[in-house]
């Protein structure tokens, strides 16, 4: 007699049994909707969009399953009841003016105020009359004025205001005439700068001077030649061109006065010079005045050492007629 129960199967059918399945208990019915199935798999996240309009923002406290959990990130996507909606302005806070501003309008606005407060008392005054003028009617002779006349009652111009060439001596009698330039005795820049060695230095320095015109006349007398010029100068550079004119060293040269001008200046070469362009030697001296913007110059070129006195003679004659 067996003691296993009546029920008990063996081991490998009752595996058998388990694994099988079950049969349907009715056919599906074709009209009913496919049952939803599990939700399919999620993908790996994508990067968000650095050019997409930013979304609404909710905070963490709105999402019911992030009550009371402090570590719930916030949610974006649903906008909040308290936010503004995506593209709208947010509404800006009134500025108040600060006391720098309030001061500046009050400076500006107070003359403006003022002005307008005085124009308006002052227009509702009555027009004060203005004084009459004491000044008298400027009157004018009837008859003509003679100009000669009048010209005569003035005071005389200057001698040097007038033709430089009346104020020259004569040269001496039997001499040879050697006047420069055109031979009528003015003196041009360009003649004046011949008569130097540098020419083209001299004649830029005597425009830059203020040189006006010049009168001369020269002459030879046996061996030695003689000049006798006067140059004018425009009155702003007068000083500067006679001060020029002296020679700045006289170390070879002895330096005196001529009679009748203190403060003229006499100058006797101690030794010979050479001729510009040319190898001939001469004896040099020269007499210096001034009277007004009119510079005096009486020149020598001897072939034997200048005879002072002879200078001398000429320098005063020529001076007195200046003056």
């Amino acid at each position: 007699m067996s003691t296993e129960p009546a029920d008990a199967a063996e081991p490998g059918t009752a595996a058998a049994a388990e694994q099988a399945p079950a049969p349907p208990t009715s056919a599906p019915n074709p009209s009913a909707p496919p049952a939803q199935g599990p939700p399919p798999a999620q993908g790996p996240p994508t990067a968000p969009n650095p050019f997409a309009p930013p979304a609404s923002f909710v905070p963490a406290s709105a999402s019911p399953s992030a009550a009371g959990n402090p570590f719930v990130p916030p949610v974006f996507g649903a906008a909040g009841p308290d936010l503004v909606e995506s593209g709208a302005e947010p509404a800006r806070r009134r500025r108040r003016l600060g006391a720098g501003a309030l001061f500046l309008t009050a400076v500006l606005a107070g003359p403006v105020i003022g002005a307008a407060v005085g124009y308006a008392i002052q227009s509702s005054r009555p027009p004060t009359p203005l004084p009459a003028l004491t000044a008298p009617k400027p009157t004018y002779p009837a008859e003509r004025v003679d100009a000669a006349a009048l010209a005569a009652a003035g005071p005389p111009p200057l001698n040097i205001d007038g033709d430089l060439r009346r104020l020259l001596i004569d040269r001496p009698a039997g001499s040879t005439d050697r006047t420069d330039g055109d031979g009528d005795g003015w003196l041009s820049a360009a003649d004046r700068a011949e008569t130097f060695g540098d020419s083209e230095d001299m004649f830029v320095e005597m425009l830059g001077n203020g040189f006006r015109r010049a009168a001369t006349v020269r002459w030879k007398s046996g061996d030695d030649t003689y000049r006798v010029m006067l140059v004018q100068y425009v009155p702003e550079s007068v000083v500067k061109a006679i001060t020029g004119m002296v020679p700045g060293g006289t170390s070879d040269m002895d330096v005196s006065k001529f009679p009748g001008n203190d403060e003229s200046v006499l100058l006797v070469a101690k030794q010979p010079y050479t001729y510009a362009r040319s190898t001939e030697t001469y004896y040099y001296g020269e007499a210096i005045a001034r009277k007004g913007t009119v510079l005096m110059t009486v020149q020598v070129y001897a072939k034997n050492p200048v005879d002072r006195a002879q200078l001398e003679d000429i320098a005063k004659r020529q001076w007195e007629r200046l003056a």
